[in-house]
């Protein structure tokens, strides 16, 4: 028979817990609204440093509030290229990553971050294009935004 000593199994599960909470927690910041732009609601509590917006609103994708692809219906209104990227879009963010490369301006993960802002209702295929463009542009480091409860 075999005796195991709980008190360490709990020492250590408490710190994998606290690990992972702390790992996952998320971050809020003050964006400007926009009424086309619902974004979804969370209790998170955490601040969040300003990096590069991606806002997907009803109509239109938008880099740092200037518009780059349109919506119409839920969907894409401008073509994707073979590898699944939306061209506009893919241009927008290399010639962003290009400058700040040259001009040495960020470095670490938040040089390679951006906020995603998507409205609510905005179908999820939109949203998948839009990530797999910001990926092959070079960022890769995702936070969504929501709307603290």
């Amino acid at each position: 028979m075999v005796v195991l000593n709980m008190t360490a199994l709990m020492d250590i599960l408490s710190n994998l817990l606290f690990f992972l909470l702390a790992a996952y927690a998320a971050q809020a910041t003050e964006v400007e609204n926009k009424s086309e732009l619902r974004l979804p609601a969370s209790s998170s509590q955490v601040r969040l440093q300003i990096q590069l917006t991606i806002s997907i609103t009803q109509t239109v994708i938008q880099v740092a509030d200037v518009p780059v692809a349109r919506i119409a219906k839920g969907r894409l209104a401008d073509p994707v290229d073979e590898e699944g990227r939306i061209p506009a879009l893919y241009a927008k963010l290399a010639s962003i990553k290009g400058n700040r490369a040259q001009s040495e301006q960020e470095q670490g993960p938040e040089a390679s971050g951006i906020l995603l802002l998507a409205d609510k209702n905005t179908d999820s295929d939109v949203v998948s294009k839009v990530l797999k463009t910001a990926g092959y542009a070079g960022f890769v480091n995702v936070r969504f935004g929501v709307i603290a409860q």
